[in-house]
């Protein structure tokens, strides 16, 4: 039997930013541009900017679903990523 755990690893949250696909509902959007409306299930690139999808998350916790669509993309937990991104606007804030 297997399930999905969270594992912990350091990742350039940069590098994330720029290659994410972020779920919602029942279509994604590109983290780096805010493109809207992307088949999460089918899209490679962000059909905007271009940018490849390296990463995907979810809002709605979906992992089993997303992950037997898109298994070659690494999974971010969604809070996880939105703590590191506020962490880095804060630094860039505060110098």
């Amino acid at each position: 039997m297997s399930d999905f755990i969270r594992v912990w690893t350091k990742i350039d949250i940069s590098d994330v930013m720029a290659h994410l696909l972020i779920v919602g509902e029942s279509t994604g959007d590109c983290a780096k541009c805010r493109e809207l409306g992307i088949n999460y299930s089918e899209a490679t690139t962000c059909p905007k900017c271009g940018t490849p999808f390296k990463y995907i998350t979810s809002r709605t916790r979906e992992v089993t679903r997303i992950k037997n669509k898109r298994p070659h993309l690494v999974f971010i937990d969604f809070d996880d990523y939105k703590k590191a991104t506020g962490k880095l606007k804060a630094r860039g804030l505060f110098g």
